[in-house]
């Protein structure tokens, strides 16, 4: 494989990780120690060369091996799936809440607001486990929108 399409997969699959995790590049660029800017860079393909230590912390911050972050087959992980799923729901009674309070039901909005808070707390204790107590990059707090 061209060194150009290792770079567009690995562009695809830090994005697609990083999405799934529900992180702004900017969080993802605080866990491994770059600025946001790399971060672009290497999901707009336009980092010339990658390091073996980047790669190591992309991966690291993103719960996968390095292998992963290169290998073309699409990234199937029950952790993912589950930040997936966390996020979809945090989202969902965020909108209810919104609704809630604009229907002047200020009971059930401030129900789907605790819901979804909850859901951000475990969303947030969930990737800190997923990164691990002694790896050497800190999972970012705080992916969801609010």
């Amino acid at each position: 494989m061209p060194d150009g399409d290792l770079l567009v997969l690995l562009g695809q699959r830090v994005r697609t990780l990083r999405s799934a995790c529900g992180w702004t590049q900017q969080q993802l660029a605080d866990a491994i120690g770059l600025s946001r800017t790399s971060v672009t860079n290497i999901e707009a393909r336009r980092q010339g060369d990658v390091g073996v230590t980047t790669l190591a912390r992309l991966a690291t911050a993103l719960g996968v091996g390095i292998a992963d972050l290169l290998d073309g087959a699409p990234a199937r992980f029950p952790w993912l799936d589950l930040a997936r799923a966390v996020t979809a729901a945090e989202r969902e009674h965020r909108r209810d809440a919104d609704r809630a309070w604009n229907d002047h039901d200020y009971n059930g909005a401030i129900r789907a607001r605790g819901i979804a808070d909850g859901l951000d707390l475990a969303r947030q204790l969930h990737l800190r486990v997923v990164a691990g107590p002694d790896g050497p990059v800190e999972a970012p707090v705080g992916g969801g929108r609010r």
